[in-house]
């Protein structure tokens, strides 16, 4: 249901190219470029107004693999740390409904991979590592933003949303164990079942959250 209202509403942002574009005064800037940075890293967007209430976005982003800060890590029973890569591009549509320009709602679609790696210490001298991995593209995203006014010169904004995906591929990725005897067996194919189910209930969301803050310039 998310996702066929979210590809509506991107499908209605390419519709509303077909606009005239509307001078909001003086200052009114037809482009912008700016930079941005998230919990997925860093990006570059490039904006295009289509007049006042309405702007067209291209983002392209990427993160090399850094480790997630401790205050971060969620409640999974053993987990050490974790590192993430993340690399993608997204087609984005604002549209400000209401008189201040700094409102707006932001809605479109992106493709790209996002990879995490999951540590857990070691389970008989080994360690034990698990890979989530959200590679089903696209993903619908909704948001409401402040700022990034669509005016000349520099702008500051911030964007709160969710991403839409379809969930993460979680893989245990550690060394084969000696299992010794069947209850033994029994006993370290629970306990990684375990990580795993705590990791699918506690980390890997269908629905991801953002916090997206940006500098642009408008021109």
């Amino acid at each position: 249901m998310f996702k066929k209202l979210f590809l509506f509403a991107a499908v209605s942002a390419f519709a509303v190219t077909t606009s005239v574009a509307q001078d909001s005064g003086d200052d009114f800037a037809q482009y912008g470029a700016g930079l941005a940075i998230s919990p997925f890293g860093p990006s570059l967007n490039l904006t295009y107004n289509l007049d006042a209430k309405n702007s067209i976005s291209a983002g392209f982003g990427f993160s090399p693999e850094v480790d997630a800060p401790d205050a971060l890590l969620p409640e999974i029973t053993d987990l050490i740390s974790v590192t993430g890569s993340s690399s993608w591009m997204g087609i984005f549509w604002r549209h400000r409904p209401l008189e201040n320009p700094n409102f707006g709602v932001n809605i479109g679609m992106a493709a790209g991979q996002i990879d995490q790696n999951l540590f857990f210490g070691n389970l008989e001298g080994e360690p034990v590592t698990f890979d989530v991995n959200y590679t089903e593209n696209p993903v619908m995203y909704l948001g409401l933003s402040y700022g990034l006014k669509p005016v000349q010169g520099l702008q500051f904004g911030v964007d709160l949303g969710v991403l839409s995906t379809g969930g993460a591929e979680i893989a245990y990725t550690g060394h084969e164990h000696d299992h010794g005897d069947e209850d033994h067996a029994e006993e370290i194919e629970a306990r990684l079942d375990g990580y795993a189910d705590e990791i699918k209930d506690k980390f890997a969301w269908t629905m991801l959250p953002n916090i997206q803050i940006g500098v642009s310039y408008g021109f």
